[in-house]
Parts: C-alpha cells; structure tokens; sequence
C-alpha cells in the first residue's frame, strides 16, 4: 500500500455519515471510487480485506462487501481468486472511429492490440440477418475475428461482405491484417460512410466461448451497414466490446445551424471497427 492510500485510509471515518439517507454501501464505494479517480489506488494495486475497510470504516462487513461488489459489476475492481481485489488498468477512451481500422485505432491511442481469425468463410445469408441484407446477395464472406491486449480477449468482430465484391478474399491470411486495407488496395474498395447502432446485449454462449468470459455477460454493441464511395452497400459489421473494458465519447458541435455528434472510438478500459 502507497503512501498516500495508507494517509487516506487514516481519515475513512470521517467519509461515513451514519445519519445520511446514503446507503452506507453507496458511501463506501464512493470513497473507493474516489480513491481511484484521485490516484490514491492505483491500477494493479491491492485492496485491503473486507473486514479491515470494515474496521476502519466502523461499519459492518455487509455494505462493505456490496460496495466492493459493485465497483468489480462496473469495471473499477478485478478479483482474483486466492488473492485478493485489485484496481482494474483505466478503460481506454477515444472517439469512435466507425470507418477506422480496429487495430490502427488501438496503435493511436499507444496500445497493443492483435487480431486472430475466428472463421473466415462464403456462405449463404443467416436467417436472422435477411430482414437486414435483404435477398439481393445469396452470397457472402463471413470474417469473424477476436481481439486480443496483453493476451486477453476484448472484443469480437464479425463482418459480412457480399462474395461477388470480393472474389478470392476467403483465401486471404488476415491474422494480423487489416479487413478495410485489404478491401481499399485490392479491391479498390474506399468505404466512405457507415449507418451504426449502439446498444448494451447479453452476450450468447457461442460469443462468450470465443471471448472467455461467462454467457449472459452485458456487451457494447456496433452494428450496421458501410458504404463505398459510390454508396454502394459494402459490409454488414457487427463488433461486441466488453463493457468492463470499453467506453465511447460522444462530441457534438454546431455547424450550418445542424448539430453535428461525432462518437468517438470506444476506449479500451485498460475499439473501434475492423
């Protein structure tokens, strides 16, 4: 334990207002998240044990437990069995960079990201999936691929391309290798624009065997339709990042009397599209 944690650790009474209609659970874990935020717990540090917060806190082992439980549900704190809780590395923020590459995004923002294949196939559209693709293309290539930091799975990435852009794509090796390069220098495919949605899911027990975490686990999801230069429909892209490891921004500015909202990137809590 720091310097400064062990000094704030002194004043933790003076944190807790018994008479306040606060929980005493939520006082706690506002403390604790203040302690991050302020730098007094550091990323990779230590907890103490419960029952010492409690005993510096004089309260309770319960609200203690809850807070602690509460800040590992947001992606604050990590648990390690027989060890002990530990301080989560800072989720990544950028700008969602919807037409960027995932990998190029992560380099920018000094990270360490990879890319392996999951499957890469051609094949007909997926029932669930036609209300979306319409019939027009019977055929199409499906990469899926997991990105990995520091050997841990943050998100997955699934692309569907009509075959008839791309002959011969299948036969392609992409570990390593970015999907919009290969589609822009070989194919002379520019993509220009992107129609996307964002929104929290429940990730299935196929997505979760390939990312290592548990079924039923909340996910960010992106997901719509990318266009060339022409307009012509290029990619249907849906990409899962882990919501204890991602966050996006979203800024907005006025121009021509419109107001303009640019998302960012999704920030890697230590991306964005493939």
């Amino acid at each position: 334990m720091n310097a400064n944690a062990q000094n704030s650790f002194n004043d933790m009474q003076l944190q807790i207002n018994r008479d306040s209609p606060v929980p005493l659970h939520h006082q706690v874990r506002n403390y604790l998240l203040g302690s991050i935020e302020r730098g007094e717990l550091l990323p990779g540090q230590q907890l103490l044990q419960e029952k010492e917060y409690a005993s510096r806190f004089g309260i309770s082992l319960a609200p203690v437990r809850q807070a602690i439980l509460d800040l590992v549900k947001e992606g604050y704190l990590y648990r390690v069995p027989g060890k002990g809780t530990f301080v989560r590395e800072q989720k990544v923020e950028e700008k969602i960079s919807i037409l960027s590459s995932f990998s190029e995004s992560m380099r920018a923002k000094g990270l360490s990201a990879t890319l392996r294949v999951v499957e890469l196939r051609v094949g007909k559209i997926p029932p669930a999936l036609k209300s979306v693709l319409g019939q027009g293309d019977q055929q199409y290539v499906y990469l899926q691929r997991v990105a990995l930091s520091q050997g841990e799975a943050i998100a997955l990435l699934s692309s569907y391309i009509p075959a008839r852009l791309v002959p011969g794509i299948e036969t392609i090796d992409f570990q390593g290798r970015s999907l919009y390069k290969t589609l822009e220098e070989r194919y002379g495919i520019v993509l220009a624009r992107a129609e996307n949605t964002i929104e929290v899911v429940r990730c299935r027990a196929a997505q979760a065997a390939v990312l290592g975490i548990s079924p039923g686990t909340p996910m960010l999801q992106v997901e719509g339709k990318t266009y060339d230069v022409t307009d012509q429909f290029v990619e249907f892209a849906q990409v899962l990042y882990r919501a204890d490891r991602f966050r996006f921004t979203i800024e907005s500015f006025r121009r021509d009397d419109r107001v303009l909202h640019l998302i960012g990137a999704p920030d890697l809590e230590e991306g964005a599209r493939p």
